[in-house]
């Protein structure tokens, strides 16, 4: 079993340690310490990193009791060696994980929903709410925000250590505990059994701010977070984000959501003018192509892909014509079969029978088929298509 010396101190970042043992661990040599500062992998907290000696600690987990440091060498041979945790990674994951802690409490509290699971990431953290993310409308994120920085910002102490017998029992705890008897308390906010790092004073959290709340599983919600110098970083980058987007809008920071919906408009009109004015020379291929063949089957490429075939091949269908229109796309091809409804050769049939000349794939129905495959014997595929259907 390794000491925990996190347990005591979450600002112990240097340490002299006994070597017990190595083995290989994940790819990795793990050496494991008769004491460690290092704060190994679980409850959703990353593991420590930093250095044995001069060197690196790749990554800390546990097993069996034992904290186990994945380090970046090959072997290893000295029995004593000096611990440094990485400090600003540690105090970061203090900050996350010490703001989960608040902004759990402030949704259990405020909405009744209780956190089944928490994740701090690289650069967001989520907790998973059990309820409808219809409760979650923004004010409802906006009340638990702002009562879980109430907490940060009233600077509670915090209490993290064991608590036994009645003293246990007076806690009203958030959550069942799932191992030990550590439970990280601030009084008249929050009571929870909890193995990770956290800081003296609430205040050292900074703020929190939630991004976002999405659907996640079955009646339930995730909501995304950032805690302290994280929410600092964000907000910087937002604000390049949005100088960016004014820049390119031509407008003030300010304006930028009211240009934002004026260009969206005016895209949503030009593409209805682009549509109006396919469909017109979309009609007036098709009668080009009817009075160039008065009788039987169309077969013709055209540009523009999938859309502009299956355009063209409704123009000629609605004008009482069968269509088997291509288009190439370098060394693809796009197929379009389509007839007017009624008795008549099934298009998917057709489609079927020449695939193969492409190796390709598609399907559809009696009165329409699309597929694609390579162009190289798209001339060979065409004509096959209109003996099959001339033919009947």
């Amino acid at each position: 079993m390794t000491e925990r010396l996190y347990l005591s101190d979450s600002y112990l970042t240097r340490f002299h340690a006994r070597v017990v043992r190595t083995l290989q661990f994940k790819g990795h040599l793990a050496v494991v310490l008769n004491q460690s500062a290092f704060y190994p992998e679980g409850g959703g907290q990353p593991g420590d990193r930093g250095t044995l000696g001069t060197v690196p600690v790749l990554d800390t987990q546990e097993r069996d009791g034992e904290v186990l440091h994945l380090v970046d060498a090959p072997t290893w041979t000295a029995d004593q060696v000096e611990g440094a945790v990485d400090w600003p990674r540690r105090f970061d994951h203090i900050q996350q994980h010490h703001g989960q802690h608040l902004l759990s409490a402030a949704f259990q509290r405020i909405h009744g929903a209780a956190t089944v699971s928490f994740h701090l990431g690289e650069k967001t953290c989520t907790i998973d709410l059990d309820c409808s993310i219809d409760k979650l409308s923004a004010a409802a994120l906006r009340a638990a925000e702002s009562a879980a920085n109430e907490s940060v910002w009233q600077n509670h102490p915090v209490i993290a250590r064991d608590f036994k017998g009645e003293e246990r029992a007076r806690l009203t705890l958030r959550k069942e505990p799932v191992k030990g008897d550590r439970v990280i308390l601030v009084e008249g906010v929050d009571a929870s059994p909890c193995g990770g790092t956290h800081p003296r004073m609430t205040g050292e959290v900074g703020c929190i701010a939630v991004i976002r709340a999405q659907r996640w599983g079955s009646g339930a919600a995730r909501v995304e977070f950032v805690c302290g110098n994280r929410v600092v970083r964000a907000l910087g980058q937002a604000t390049e984000a949005i100088a960016q987007t004014a820049e390119a809008l031509r407008a003030a920071p300010a304006e930028i959501a009211e240009a934002a919906v004026r260009l969206a408009a005016e895209s949503r009109a030009q593409r209805k003018a682009v549509e109006a004015l396919e469909a017109k020379l979309t009609a007036q291929k098709a009668e080009q192509l009817i009075a160039a063949h008065p009788a039987g089957a169309i077969a013709e490429t055209v540009d523009g892909g999938m859309q502009a075939a299956k355009l063209l091949a409704a123009a000629l269908v609605a004008r009482g014509r069968i269509a088997l229109i291509a288009s190439p796309d370098g060394e693809r091809v796009h197929l379009c079969f389509a007839r007017p409804a009624g008795a008549g050769v099934p298009m998917d049939a057709v489609l079927k029978s020449v695939l193969p000349l492409l190796g390709g794939r598609g399907g559809g129905s009696a009165e329409i088929a699309q597929g694609s495959g390579n162009a190289a014997r798209l001339t060979e595929a065409l004509s096959a298509a209109m003996k099959q259907v001339d033919g009947n």
